[in-house]
């Protein structure tokens, strides 16, 4: 995982359970079962959090915090910009790491400060109808982000072993250097172009996790895993489907989108499922006198049918796989939205 790219927008309530996730990566920072924000963090941080918290219900100003905050999961730390407004709290947290200079750490604070003034300026039917609205105001801060660390690397270009680690830094980017898949960063974007081009038809997407893939690593070592994930990743590349779009999401999880579907029903949805069980489960991996078999867990979700938002689209698939895991693992599970809606309303 790339820490350097984390970073989220979360709304909670002033007991600080989570109300609205408007953006986090990476896309498995925060599960949908989570109900505590704080419990993101480590418990004395955890506490910290809380009376900030409070402080910030308290004198109703924007608090940026330059003290970090460490995750439980993934140990990396962040810092935070909170506000309150009425009984809500809108919380921005991203890895310091990002920013390379004290200068571009300054530029991003004073952003960060005005786009909560934005919010605040535009009242709370912000934050309760308009999502839309502040995922996008928050999207052009992670752009001008990203254009203040291009620019920091252009300043640099007359050293040519920083060019070189640019080069292999954008090809990243693009390609997962393990596998060669789409890669993390990039793949809502070849997801939504696939769409772009025919807007009029559905798409599904499968979120795949390796079963006891940490095993794998424990037995024979991580070598032996990144051999078995190379694997892994040229059969689903071989899935015999048109439109395909085959990606890392991260570790031992990845994804499929077929776009062009007239109807995608539950006949399509059978179809991706046995592909994968004849052309990626059926035979075991075999390197270096190893024999491993394959087994994996699998959701799938529509576009067109379930959502036509990218972001929802591959919260829900996610949804539905940790379905199949509970289920027993080596199977698929359909999105259902009945369950979904359960579910969250459980946890709140």
């Amino acid at each position: 995982m790339d820490i350097n790219k984390l970073s989220f927008l979360i709304q909670c309530d002033n007991q600080l359970n989570i109300t609205k996730t408007f953006w986090y990566q990476p896309a498995y920072l925060i599960s949908p079962y989570q109900k505590k924000f704080a419990n993101l963090f480590t418990p004395d941080d955890g506490e910290r959090i809380s009376q900030l918290t409070k402080q910030a219900c308290s004198l109703r100003e924007i608090l940026l915090c330059d003290d970090s905050f460490e995750l439980v999961s993934p140990q990396v730390n962040v810092n935070l910009c909170m506000m309150a407004m009425d009984d809500q709290v809108l919380v921005c947290g991203m890895n310091p790491s990002l920013l390379p200079t004290d200068e571009a750490v300054f530029f991003v604070k004073d952003l960060l400060f005005q786009f909560m003034n934005v919010i605040r300026s535009s009242g709370t039917v912000l934050l309760t109808e308009n999502e839309k609205m502040v995922r996008t105001q928050f999207e052009q801060i992670q752009q001008l982000n990203n254009n203040l660390v291009n620019m920091q690397r252009e300043v640099k270009k007359s050293n040519s072993k920083l060019n070189q680690l640019n080069r292999d830094l954008n090809n990243r980017l693009v390609k997962d250097a393990l596998t060669g898949l789409v890669s993390r960063y990039q793949y809502r974007a070849e997801i939504e172009l696939a769409i772009k081009e025919e807007p009029e038809k559905q798409g599904i997407f499968t979120f795949i996790d390796v079963d006891n893939f940490k095993q794998i690593n424990d037995t024979y070592g991580h070598g032996a895993g990144d051999e078995f994930l190379k694997t892994f990743a040229r059969r689903l590349n071989q899935l015999p489907f048109d439109n395909l779009i085959t990606m890392r999401i991260a570790g031992d999880e990845f994804g499929l989108y077929i776009h062009g579907y007239d109807s995608a029903g539950q006949e399509e949805i059978d179809d991706i499922w046995q592909s994968i069980y004849k052309m990626v489960l059926k035979e075991p991996i075999t390197f270096e006198e190893i024999t491993i078999n394959v087994f994996c867990s699998a959701g799938m979700s529509v576009y067109g049918k379930d959502t036509r938002d990218v972001y929802d689209l591959i919260e829900y698939a996610d949804f539905a796989m940790y379905e199949a895991k509970n289920a027993g693992k080596n199977m698929f599970r359909v999105f259902d939205m009945d369950l979904y809606k359960g579910k969250r309303t459980t946890m709140l």
